[in-house]
Order: C-alpha cells, then structure tokens, then sequence
C-alpha cells in the first residue's frame, strides 16, 4: 500500500501556487516569469531524458486570454533548429544545440506583446516516461504610459461633474491619484469621491472654490505619468453659471424699467386728455 501511494503522488504534476515550479512528468520549468519591458527574459525548460533518434523539442505561445490548444509554434528542433515567423531575431536557445538536458530559451528584448503562455514540449519517441510539456506564463512589467485625463457632466454651479483618468498601458495595474495646483484652497471632503483604481474623481455641487488645475498621476512600481483635467471647463462652467445669473437680474430689471417706463407714459398720456 505505501509503494502504491508513493508512485502516484511522484507521478502527480507539481503546481505553481506550491513554490512556483512547474512540472509534468520529467519536464519542469519556472511557473512564472516577469521580466521588465526591455530588458531580456529566460524561459527556463528542463528535461531528464536522454536525446536520442527521433528526440524533439518544441516551444509554443499563446497571447493572454489564449487557450493553451491555439498556441502557435515558435521553435522546432529536431536536430536541426527551425524558427518561426520573426522570432529567431528575438529569441535564442541557452543551451545549443539542447540536447543535454536544457531546453530554455531567451527573450532578447521582452516587449509587452511578448506576455502569455509559453509552452515547452518535449518528445523522445525512445522514452515516451521521459517525455512531457511544460507550462511558462510570462508577464511583462509595463510603467504607466501618460494617461488620458477627461471631464464628463455639465459644469453649471450646483451640478456635478466627474474627471476620469486612464493609462493604456502599465502592468502591474496603475493607482491613480487627484491633486490640485499648490496654493489652492481646500476642498470639503464631502465634496469629492475619489476612485484609485479607476481613476475617477467626482466633484459634488460645484462652486467657484473648485476652479483651477487638477492633476492625475498614474503610478506603478516601475514609474510615473501624470496629466491635467480639463479645468478650463470647469472654470469656465463656473463663471458661465455666474454669467448666466448675472444675465438673468439684469434682464429682470430691464422688464421692470420698461414697465415702469410704460406705465409713466400712460399715466401721462391720461392727464394729457384729462386737460384737454
């Protein structure tokens, strides 16, 4: 009984959330790889079988949200080196020809169109027990690109209007964060909802405390990008309230003069003809 629990639990692959190898049968390769926009990434694969007539090896990738099944090749060795497409300019073999046990591969300049799945795949006819694939998810670590910053809402006093922050790129995920010019008073903090993650920033009741200049900055571990909201619409949505207000008292006192104007005139026009 216990021979039979120990060869099915050698047998059973290793996962990557149990220390971050990967393996299946005699093929094990670092689960997870990051590697910073740039710069250059290994894609560790190694096996235990002997390479002999008929031994081949096989990398394939999958882009993000790709089943492992549509993965397209990218190398083939079968004693001879044959690479796809455009990735022999960008990729190499650490052991060539890989035939000792080391069948990893290198990014030269990872780009963030490189992240996905890796797959390494291993055959030898002569010993298919030796045989197996292995799985390499490989994320590229992105700094914020500068973000897009935008006003929605109608900016009236009163109303509410909500800035919006969004990078197009950065991995990990940029947090964002408001701030206004220096200087600037404070404003109530009932008067503002701020979303990191999103990067949004809802102003409640606007006044003309919330002129002047709103920044964004996008931030990750590997860097920064800022930008500023469209303030101009909100001082100008302020001072248009103003403007309207202002507009619509002097109109009300313009009808009220005309009418006063009318009636005097009438007034006079009767003791005119009360004279006559």
């Amino acid at each position: 009984m216990f021979q039979l629990l120990l060869s099915i639990y050698t047998a059973c692959p290793v996962y990557p959330w149990l220390g971050g190898v990967w393996s299946w049968e005699a093929v094990v390769v670092k689960s997870s790889v990051f590697a910073r926009s740039g710069s250059s990434a290994e894609l560790s694969c190694s096996y235990s079988t002997h390479a002999a007539q008929g031994f081949t090896l096989e990398w394939r990738y999958a882009a993000p949200g790709s089943p492992a099944f549509q993965a397209k090749r990218v190398l083939y060795y079968n004693g001879h080196l044959y690479w796809v497409d455009s990735w022999e300019s960008r990729m190499a073999l650490v052991q060539n020809p890989p035939t000792s046990g080391v069948a990893s591969v290198k990014i030269l300049s990872v780009q963030p169109s490189d992240a996905g799945l890796y797959i390494c795949d291993v055959t030898n006819p002569n010993d298919w027990s030796g045989s197996g694939q292995g799985l390499v998810n490989l994320t590229v670590l992105v700094p914020p690109s500068v973000p897009d910053c935008q006003l929605s809402g109608s900016t009236y006093m009163g109303n509410d209007v909500t800035l919006t922050c969004k990078s197009s790129q950065g991995v990990p995920a940029p947090i964002y964060s408001w701030s206004r010019e220096k200087g600037a008073a404070p404003l109530p903090p009932t008067s503002m909802v701020e979303d990191q993650r999103s990067g949004s920033l809802m102003l409640t009741n606007l006044t003309a405390a919330f002129t002047g200049t709103y920044t964004c900055r996008a931030s990750n571990d590997l860097g920064e990008a800022a930008c500023n909201g469209d303030t101009a619409a909100v001082v100008g949505g302020v001072l248009m309230g103003v403007f309207l207000v202002v507009l619509l008292i002097m109109a009300v006192v313009i009808y009220l003069c005309c009418c006063y104007r009318k009636r005097a005139h009438q007034h006079t026009e009767k003791n005119e003809l009360r004279w006559v």
